[in-house]
């Protein structure tokens, strides 16, 4: 096999797991939607809280169902550890949180994590987002 070959050959394979991963996804979310149930689904001030949660695409690391994956962290019983105010701050700017001790622990368990910043979102959708993640 020559060199040419075996580089259509390597990008057709990465192609094809792309494109498989890709599905494994929107499944994923599609069964997130169907399973959600109708109280925690309702609409207040336009999008609903699970929308969000999806839009700002929590599902890839932390699950269809906030149980966390091997790359983030589950996000049930957040009400033990955590306010609403905290996690508004939190999503806002992570780095502001470097320093907490719930945050170092996670660090150390999801090293190669990274929890990207939403201080662009909207205030009251990250108060929806926030109450969404309490309820857990």
């Amino acid at each position: 096999m020559s060199n040419a070959q075996k580089w259509v050959a390597v990008v057709l394979a990465s192609f094809l797991i792309l494109l498989f991963v890709g599905y494994l996804t929107n499944s994923e979310e599609e069964n997130y939607l169907n399973n959600f149930s109708q109280n925690q689904s309702q609409q207040i001030d336009g999008k609903s809280a699970q929308q969000i949660y999806i839009d700002a695409d929590c599902v890839a690391c932390h699950g269809a169902n906030q149980e966390g994956t091997e790359n983030g962290p589950s996000l049930k019983n957040l009400s033990a550890k955590w306010t609403k105010q905290e996690i508004i701050s939190y999503l806002r700017n992570p780095d502001d949180f470097k320093n907490d001790d719930r945050i170092i622990a996670l660090n150390l368990k999801y090293p190669d994590s990274f929890m990207p910043n939403y201080n662009n979102m909207d205030i009251k959708d990250l108060g929806k987002l926030a109450e969404f993640l309490l309820q857990k």
